[in-house]
């Protein structure tokens, strides 16, 4: 709240993690910010043109219900985790790997937003390295986001962590890829 500068009356959230929930009613709630609990990600208790702006970091992205709740003219913000996002290291666990996400890519969203009635003032792609250089890393990385490293198991993957180690000492490191896109647009005026 504190970084946007903005009314906290004029100022509303949603999650859908329980925690957070929990967490937000005890800090942004308290200051005057409305919060709207989604578990299932589709702001269905968010009133239509509500909005004059939308943000949304790595969350879901139910883009017909967000130009509902914005006013025309309204901007949406994202930031998103492309469906290829280390990729390379889930399929080295997994040869059956498949993205959690797969249509979350950056050509998908924005044909989806055009569609809704977006007008789409910006869109840029990024594949980041991330560069590991020991295995405990790797381990602890794929147990912290197991929709990338599904059934990610130590026990079962010694070989792979072991082959892992051999690499690194080769290398020094193993890199892999984060696939990041973000797009601004504008909800255009109805045309009737």
């Amino acid at each position: 709240m504190g970084r946007f500068n903005h009314q906290p009356a004029l100022t509303a959230v949603t999650e859908g993690w329980q925690p957070n929930i929990e967490l937000l009613k005890q800090t942004v709630v308290k200051k005057g910010i409305t919060l709207y609990p989604d578990a299932a990600e589709q702001l269905t208790a968010v009133p239509n043109s509500t909005f004059d702006i939308v943000t949304n970091s790595h969350g879901a992205m139910p883009v017909k219900r967000i130009a509902e709740v914005l006013k025309p003219g309204g901007r949406f913000v994202t930031q998103q985790v492309g469906a290829t996002n280390n990729y390379a290291l889930s399929r080295f666990f997994d040869e059956h790997y498949e993205p959690a996400y797969p249509d979350n890519q950056l050509l998908t969203v924005m044909a989806q937003m055009q569609a809704a009635g977006f007008e789409i003032l910006r869109a840029e792609q990024a594949y980041a390295a991330l560069s590991f250089t020991d295995v405990g890393a790797i381990v602890y990385y794929a147990t912290v986001i197991p929709w990338e490293f599904p059934h990610f198991d130590v026990a079962r993957m010694l070989p792979k962590l072991h082959q892992l180690q051999s690499l690194l000492a080769i290398n020094g490191r193993v890199t892999t890829f984060e696939d990041r896109f973000m797009i601004i647009a504008r909800k255009l005026a109805r045309r009737d």
